[in-house]
């Protein structure tokens, strides 16, 4: 029964590639450009995700056959890999460009491998059928969760709160981490004055860019993620100290570190890899607050000093 279970487990695993992306190295890493025809079943071409609700069917019917072999339910497990079968040679059609990916033969011996009623050698199918599946997985899945499932805002206009002018998001968030770096270089120079500034000006943009997570996340558990209520009474405390003609030291840096573990760094490791495919895909997807890496470089030449205020 265990080797069964185990069984079971690790041919869903193959077959939908979840173990391949796992163990490749990055050298084996393959970045393709989605087909266009893969817009198609995505919005706003279609309302729905057609393809994922495809995706979906395909492996709904598949693991059906696998529980019910295991169940010893087999008229049932029949009648899934009948659908399995169909739902296959339908979804190799979708997307012309993808074709080689399927083996519709494979599919076939599958199907009619469960009529035999030999967990043996149903095993030895799923195993060359898996093989289709991850390959696929292996050289689209990112790119194509990059393309469809990652939101761009390159477009949206914000009004900063301590400017009160309308700015872009990437420019925004160069402001954001302004205040935060304006916070800690004048504490360390012992400008406490510039430091609180800064610090104020810091919760204002952070109170901003939450807001602007409900754009994308609804759920407040996702937002509090990204900037949890410990950051604000991090910035509480930091502010209290300043405000003290001697602030202590030791508070402040572990404020700080609260704030850049709990906000900055949370959403770098969410988005960074996104963020890098996306480019590499040259495709202009601006993920959250990656958007400011690309005004970086305009920044630094100092063209515009007063994208530097704190």
């Amino acid at each position: 029964m265990i080797n069964q279970k185990l069984k079971l487990f690790i041919s869903v695993l193959v077959f939908f590639g979840i173990i391949f992306p796992s163990l490749a190295l990055s050298k084996d890493y393959i970045d393709k450009e989605p087909p266009k025809s893969l817009d198609k079943p995505y919005p706003p071409i279609n309302k729905e995700r057609k393809w994922v609700d495809q995706m979906h069917k395909l492996s709904g019917v598949f693991i059906g056959v696998l529980v019910n072999m295991r169940e010893n339910d087999w008229e049932n497990a029949e009648t899934h890999a009948s659908h399995f079968v169909k739902t296959y040679e339908e979804t190799s059609k979708i997307i012309p460009e993808w074709k080689d990916y399927f083996d519709n033969e494979a599919a076939k011996n599958f199907g009619e491998t469960v009529k035999i009623r030999n967990p043996g050698k149903i095993w030895k199918t799923v195993g060359a059928l898996g093989k289709t599946c991850g390959k696929c997985h292996k050289e689209n899945y990112i790119a194509v969760w990059t393309r469809h499932s990652w939101p761009s805002v390159k477009k949206n206009k914000l009004s900063d709160p301590v400017t009160e002018k309308k700015i872009s998001y990437g420019k925004f968030m160069w402001k954001l981490a302004g205040s935060f770096h304006g916070m800690t270089v004048n504490f360390g120079e012992k400008q406490f004055d510039r430091a609180l500034k800064a610090t104020k000006n810091l919760k204002s943009r952070m109170i901003k860019f939450k807001s602007l997570c409900s754009k994308c996340h609804v759920d407040d558990s996702v937002k509090n993620f990204f900037v949890s209520p410990s950051v604000f009474t991090a910035i509480d405390f930091i502010q209290v100290g300043l405000a003290k003609s001697e602030p202590n030291a030791g508070v402040f840096w572990k404020g700080t570190g609260m704030i850049g573990k709990q906000a900055c760094k949370r959403c770098h490791l969410t988005a960074s890899v996104m963020r890098s495919h996306s480019r590499s895909l040259g495709k202009p997807l601006i993920p959250c607050h990656y958007s400011a890496l690309i005004t970086w470089n305009k920044h630094m030449s100092f063209e515009n000093p007063n994208d530097l205020q704190i």
